[in-house]
């Protein structure tokens, strides 16, 4: 038997209320050359007779609980597609997703990373919110991975030739709720982003969502920090040759406005240490912080405000 196009591989964990829909959404795909590999963490409720129901149409593997990033590697070495997705329990594809995706890389030559625009949905499906992901070029892309900007929701559409993962490695196990996007900065660094800009992908919003977990706070404030202490501007900024310390502050104060403005108060908190190191290259621009910190947060502030609005609104249509 051939080898399959693509692997799609579902790490689960719990994932009892909303993995028929997500292995159904794969099913349903009108490209049909790929395998599902769902991959069982060490699940203690009803994950494995579900997964166990569709027999054959999925390789069904479990192995004691390790994290996301463990389940989604033990899928990865198993995997046989020349592609890999990667696609949450409680996520959904479009049905034209893999369709889309693979007549995209197939239109380049070298081993790119694809990914879509998405929507949100709530716990019972319901589409609450479209979000239009940016393109960005190879000098742009990784910056703006590392500052969290709306590129990191390309992390849940991704799909990729595996011969990325043989020169960037496998996801990090060190990692339990920045994996995803841990991938998406190494992939970025290495390989162009290719966009389909439609929406391809749902993501779900719900109570158990790990971004909503201090244990996530916590690892997101201390990944983002490692990551721009380890990278210097010359690699984020990779345009502006040489760097001068005017330049330096100029590009420390960007990062720092681009954290700032992500509508989650862990980002902002990261600013302040961006913010400062500009200040430490320039005094100079002292006066100019508050304005931009203030402007920041006002746009943080009002993408926070569309969010809510949005749910608010789905939830008194339905």
């Amino acid at each position: 038997m051939s080898n399959p196009t693509v692997s799609v591989i579902m790490p689960v964990y719990n994932g009892e209320n909303y993995l028929r829909f997500a292995i159904e959404s794969v099913l349903n795909q009108t490209f049909r050359d790929y395998e599902l590999i769902v991959v069982d963490d060490g699940s203690i409720d009803g994950t494995p007779a579900i997964a166990r129901e569709y027999g054959p149409r999925l390789r069904y593997i479990r192995q004691e609980n390790t994290g996301a990033s463990g389940a989604f590697n033990h899928g990865l070495r198993l995997a046989r597609g020349r592609y890999i997705s990667w696609l949450s329990h409680d996520d959904v594809f479009r049905p034209a997703k893999l369709e889309k995706q693979i007549d995209a890389v197939c239109r380049t030559a070298e081993p790119c990373v694809c990914y879509t625009d998405v929507q949100m949905i709530d716990s019972q499906g319901r589409v609450f919110l479209d979000r239009r992901l940016p393109e960005h070029d190879r000098q742009e892309a990784l910056r703006n991975v590392l500052t969290g900007g709306p590129i990191c929701l390309a992390s849940y559409s991704l799909l990729y030739d595996r011969r990325c993962i043989d020169e960037v490695g496998m996801y990090s196990s060190e990692l339990r709720c920045t994996e995803d996007l841990d991938m998406l900065a190494r992939l970025a660094r290495r390989f162009p982003l290719i966009h389909v800009p439609e929406i391809q992908m749902q993501v779900r919003e719900h109570r158990q969502r790990s971004i909503r977990s201090k244990k996530w706070e916590r690892e997101v404030a201390r990944y983002f920090r490692e990551k721009l202490d380890a990278t210097s501007i010359e690699e984020l900024f990779p345009e502006v040759k040489p760097v001068s310390k005017s330049e330096k502050a100029r590009a420390f104060l960007w990062l720092a406005d681009r954290l700032a403005s992500v509508p989650i108060p862990v980002y902002q908190k990261i600013a302040l240490g961006q913010y400062r190191k500009a200040l430490s290259e320039s005094p100079t621009i002292l006066p100019s912080l508050a304005v931009h910190y203030g402007s920041s947060l006002f746009r943080a502030l009002r993408l926070g405000a569309k969010f809510v609005l949005a749910k608010r609104d789905n939830n008194r249509s339905n």
